[in-house]
């Protein structure tokens, strides 16, 4: 007998049949456990120079040595972290392989300075170290306030580089911070601790693969896996129901096909409940609860609880135990966890295995972007309707799920209504290292008679690429038409059954393209308007000090600065040591409006739409109306150049298709 199991010696000359080896232990003095099967363990004699190929194949599962003090062998945490620890060590290098310079990214949140919480994120540090993950640990201050640590996580959230984020509870805040408010600001394809309330639901529900699993519950069940111990059928009872421990244990456990019972503070007949598991997980917080008669013979027992007792023999005063008497259990159990070195580590690595899986979907979608894109369908009908007809009848997607769809992460999407979204340029960053896609333009294409043109194609060949030949596609509208704003065309919503929709919300809100171009257009003009007015009214000297000003007693030419001077072959990168001619030309532009090409665009802001003139006084410095008017290519209706007095002054004024809109609108 070899720790209360039957064993069997084997020698070459007793090797008659194959047989299956499960397990490899501990080597003893004269011989090496191959396997358990079942109540008997097979020893190899010393004789053997190595493990008999007759025998199998060999799987190491370490330290599941029998503890001195009875039956149970110790099912090490750190030893089993070690493995999943070289195993994660590998897939990091296979990301690195795919995609060089690639590396998973964690981001630890701690508020406040508890010691215990100094302990947890120095173990998580090096763990991320040793394995090849990017770790940080982002520390806030007591003073910290709930707003605070949300707009730290919405950073997180939002950046590239980070695949994983933890928060560490509990906070240490000198304010109350929700903890469900905080775990659920995590993005749930970073919720690395499997915390938000999404990944708990794909847990309650049995969907193990789609989000994240808790960490402590999944290293509890990678324990329990590597005893050999069959699952399915067993009878498991939990103590304890935590949101974070007990709950998700017996939901895995559930979902691994055993009768779970869970127990709790209000549990009748605790100990009677506890004696009929057969795997019993305790994570009920009370230091060396669950005593020897609580254990069923045989049974698997793992103890999640970790109490710090008074311990005069201890230099500290105090030891750490756990929420099982383990002296007392590991006379009964067949397997037992420690306190230390049980599922502590297991924790640990079950959080750097998510962050790591996170990082591989990450690099998934980034290497491989194909669209889950499901189009709308179509109800085509002959004859075709009024565009307006096709467009109402059609009942657009939700943009939350479009995005979805195309593979953008909930943190890049700003949601106006429930059909349009702003989209976060950080979005351009997370997908730099994917492949470059062609940019086709749609232009110079003179409509049918039905009506199709430039817009029709354009969404007309989005649908065709995106539809039917499942090419990732998408359409950028630079600027619709203003045609509808005088209620003169339709617009660019496209026609027939290649439109945008809804139709009427597209055209009453435009883009913000039409408002970006407009601005960008005026605040040029303004500034050529602003440069030709300074340079006739200023000296050499005077411009000059005015772009290079004297900071704090200093003066010193910015970047941009100092590539202008290598522009003008002015080897110089002190301020004072320009002479009165290169000060000259550095600091003047010298602008001829004759040569100027840049039409303003006009607007309700528009001094000459609104009638008002300008230049009339002295300091104007004789840069009145008629030169600002030469300027922009504009002219009263009876050639003189000036201010218009009136609408009809205005059709002449502005030359072009703005002329018949004028009309119209009068």
């Amino acid at each position: 007998m070899l720790g209360g199991v039957r064993c069997r010696i084997i020698t070459p000359a007793s090797i008659s049949r194959p047989r299956p080896v499960l397990h490899r232990f501990s080597r003893s003095k004269n011989s090496e456990i191959a396997s358990v099967c079942g109540s008997t363990a097979l020893l190899l004699h010393s004789s053997f120079k190595q493990v008999p190929a007759a025998l199998g194949r060999v799987v190491c599962v370490r330290s599941m040595s029998t503890d001195a003090t009875g039956a149970a062998r110790v099912l090490s945490g750190n030893d089993a972290s070690s493995d999943v620890k070289e195993e994660l060590k590998k897939r990091v290098e296979a990301l690195g392989q795919k995609l060089p310079g690639f590396r998973p990214g964690l981001a630890i949140v701690q508020v406040g300075g508890r010691e215990d919480s100094n302990v947890y994120i120095r173990m998580k540090l090096k763990n991320a170290e040793a394995i090849g993950i990017n770790a940080t640990h982002v520390k806030l201050p007591r003073s910290a306030t709930e707003v605070e640590v949300l707009l730290k996580l919405n950073e997180l959230n939002q950046d590239p580089n980070i695949h994983g984020i933890i928060v560490q509870m509990p906070p240490d805040s000198e304010h109350y911070i929700n903890p469900h408010t905080i775990t659920d600001a995590v993005n749930p394809e970073k919720d690395v601790d499997g915390l938000h309330t999404m990944n708990e639901g794909h847990v309650a529900t049995g969907d193990l693969e789609t989000g994240f699993l808790p960490c402590t519950p999944n290293g509890v069940m990678e324990l329990i896996k590597r005893t050999g111990v069959k699952i399915a059928g067993s009878d498991a009872v939990v103590l304890g129901r935590s949101k974070i421990v007990g709950t998700p244990m017996s939901e895995l456990l559930k979902w691994h096909h055993a009768t779970v019972t869970v127990c709790h503070s209000k549990t009748k007949d605790l100990e009677q409940k506890a004696a009929a598991a057969d795997i019993l997980v305790v994570a009920i917080g009370r230091a060396e609860m669950v005593k020897e008669s609580w254990i069923k013979p045989g049974a698997v027992v793992i103890d999640c609880g970790i109490n710090s007792i008074d311990d005069p023999t201890k230099k500290s005063g105090k030891r750490l135990v756990g929420d099982v008497d383990y002296k007392g259990a590991a006379k009964r159990a067949s397997w037992i966890t420690p306190v230390p070195g049980g599922v502590g580590p297991m924790t640990v690595i079950m959080l750097m295995r998510n962050t790591v899986l996170a990082a591989e979907k990450m690099l998934e979608r980034l290497l491989q972007p194909k669209w889950n894109l499901r189009p709308l369908p179509l109800n085509i009908q002959t004859p075709v309707p009024s565009d307006i007809s096709i467009a109402r009848a059609q009942v657009p997607k939700e943009i939350s799920q479009l995005a979805e769809e195309i593979g953008l992460m909930r943190a890049e999407v700003n949601p106006y209504g429930s059909k349009k979204a702003k989209i976060s340029l950080g979005a351009i960053k997370r997908l730099s290292a994917c492949k470059t896609g062609k940019y086709v333009v749609v232009a110079g294409i003179t409509p049918t008679p039905l009506g199709e043109g430039k817009s029709t194609t354009t969404y007309g060949l989005a649908q065709a690429l995106a539809t039917h030949k499942k090419v990732n596609a998408i359409v950028c509208v630079r600027q619709p038409s203003q045609g509808p704003t005088f209620g003169l065309k339709g617009g660019a919503a496209g026609g027939g059954y290649s439109q945008v929709i809804p139709m009427e919300e597209f055209n009453l809100h435009l883009t913000g393209d039409i408002h970006a171009v407009t601005a960008a257009n005026n605040l040029l003009a303004a500034q050529l308007d602003a440069r030709v007015f300074h340079e006739a009214s200023q000296t050499d000297a005077a411009l000059y000090i005015r772009l290079v000003p004297a900071v704090k007693g200093k003066r010193q030419f910015s970047k941009i600065q100092l590539k202008r001077l290598v522009k003008l072959g002015i080897d110089k990168t002190d301020p004072d040591s320009l002479t009165p001619e290169e000060a000259g030309r550095f600091a003047r532009l010298d602008i001829d409006p004759d040569t100027i090409t840049w039409v303003r665009v006009v607007d309700t802001n528009d001094r000459f739409l609104r009638g008002i003139t300008v230049g009339q006084a002295d300091t104007e410095r004789n840069i009145g109306p008629e030169d600002l008017l030469q300027h922009f290519g504009c002219q009263r209706s009876d050639g003189r150049a000036g201010p218009t007095a009136d609408m009809n002054d205005m059709k002449v004024a502005f030359p072009g298709e703005l002329q018949f809109y004028l009309a119209e609108a009068e």
